[in-house]
């Protein structure tokens, strides 16, 4: 069986070494995407003995673990483990993700940093913004996850076909998640730790999570169209009806016509018609599109 870790890597030449010398004494292969760094990551990986694959351009994490998972695949790899490479994540944790796969318990394991009481410390505008982006991908996916946005993983050479990698960027976790989840593979979590004393991400968080939520959202509205439409188009129509009573209403008593109101109830009773058999007609493609694949 072989095991290989995946760090996805960008301007990390500073804490990279330390994290692939750690990973070396649980895995057998350690693989690092270079995903266009301006430093020299890719030389400081190549010394401490990892597989180094360079993207040109920095294409972000999602192009990074599409080129890792193809290269796990080419080459028949087992078990892939993802980390990042900016020493957050525990390398000498990965046995506690490995051993759900080991033991057939589960095929994709999810390293989660809110269980337990794990990472206590997280900031706490981290914590609520992971908070609605695990509630959003739990949604999405309908999965049970504590921590929809790890990026310490662990995979099954079974899993490997079903990632799209449709996203280049963070969104990617969420991506995958749903993914799999469509796919029918069982996925568990498993408690980490997690540092946040280190230099961590250069994206400002609020856009960051945004991207992300817009990702999310994005999968949402392909994975259930009926309530992505119908729900809004339901709110919409009751809500021109109701309009349309308050016009009848101030006619009988005034004997004056509410232009205005009137206008409104029509305009949101017939979006919210649109809305409701754009559901139902997408939500019908959506079910054949997933029956044809079944029979495949």
């Amino acid at each position: 069986m072989t095991i290989v870790a995946v760090i996805p890597a960008y301007n990390e030449e500073i804490a990279i070494g330390s994290v692939i010398a750690r990973a070396r004494q649980h895995v057998d292969e350690v693989l690092v995407i270079d995903d266009g760094s301006a430093d020299c990551t890719s030389h400081v990986a190549r010394l401490m003995g990892a597989t180094v694959l360079r993207h040109e351009i920095n294409a972000g994490k999602g192009a990074a673990l599409r080129t890792a998972f193809k290269w796990a695949m080419d080459r028949k790899v087992d078990i892939l483990v993802t980390l990042d490479a900016d020493g957050q994540h525990n390398p000498d944790e990965i046995p506690r993700l490995l051993e759900p796969i080991l033991w057939k318990e589960a095929d994709m394991v999810n390293g989660a940093r809110f269980l337990k009481g794990h990472s206590l410390k997280v900031p706490r505008y981290r914590r609520i913004g992971q908070e609605i982006l695990t509630f959003a991908t739990n949604m999405t996916a309908n999965v049970k996850l504590n921590d929809s946005q790890s990026g310490f993983r662990a995979f099954s050479k079974e899993t490997f076909p079903a990632f799209r990698f449709n996203n280049a960027g963070m969104g990617v976790e969420s991506e995958m998640v749903a993914d799999a989840s469509a796919a029918g593979f069982k996925i568990t979590e498993v408690p980490i730790t997690c540092r946040y004393d280190v230099e961590g991400s250069t994206f400002n968080p609020v856009k960051h999570g945004m991207s992300v939520l817009g990702t999310i959202i994005n999968q949402f509205e392909k994975r259930h169209p009926l309530l992505y439409f119908g729900v809004p188009g339901f709110i919409l129509l009751m809500l021109g009806l109701i309009l349309a009573f308050r016009t009848l209403f101030i006619f009988q008593a005034t004997g004056n016509f509410a232009i205005g109101t009137s206008l409104m109830a029509m305009t949101s009773a017939l979006i919210g018609i649109f809305g409701m058999f754009s559901g139902l007609i997408l939500n019908s493609v959506a079910s054949h599109i997933k029956d044809l694949k079944s029979q495949i």
